[in-house]
């Protein structure tokens, strides 16, 4: 498909597996089967400490142009309220980026986080994501804060 004209978002229903599961590897390809696993419980009604909510675009003809996952966290850096929900993974296929996905796709993230008495959205992206970032800013985020995440190995 080349264009993208008209599309809707919706909750996830378990007939998205596969389509979820396929984007979410494009999204994250190091994460590998353990990511097909978490979709399948998913589907399955199972909890995912990780994945609250999940919002999927479909084109007119039924094929899925991205999605957006949400997970409740405790606390968000730079929020006031706790528990915040969080967008833990926004994805819009290559073909149809530029076109409004994205943002519905966080507008109904938006929508549900209200519906259940939020009143803040966290989210977060690599610092090298010059991409991500301004897509986060045209959907009203605001940056909080930088972090460089630090591990040291332990020798026994």
């Amino acid at each position: 498909m080349d264009r993208v004209t008209t599309f809707a978002v919706r909750q996830f229903e378990p007939a998205d597996d596969a389509a979820w599961a396929a984007m979410r590897a494009k999204l994250w390809p190091q994460a590998g089967a353990e990511l097909a696993r978490e979709t399948s419980a998913f589907a399955r009604g199972l909890p995912l400490p990780n994945v609250t909510a999940v919002f999927i675009a479909e084109g007119e003809a039924g094929e899925e142009l991205g999605f957006l996952e949400l997970a409740l966290r405790s606390f968000a850096d730079g929020c006031e309220s706790m528990p915040v929900p969080h967008v833990e993974g926004w994805y819009v296929e290559a073909n149809a980026r530029g076109k409004g996905v994205g943002r519905a796709l966080m507008l109904a993230a938006e929508a549900w986080s209200i519906a259940q008495g939020y009143t803040e959205l966290a989210s977060d992206t690599e610092l090298d994501n010059a991409g991500s970032l301004r897509a986060h800013e045209r959907c009203g985020f605001a940056e909080v804060e930088r972090l460089i995440k630090l591990r040291k190995v332990l020798a026994p």
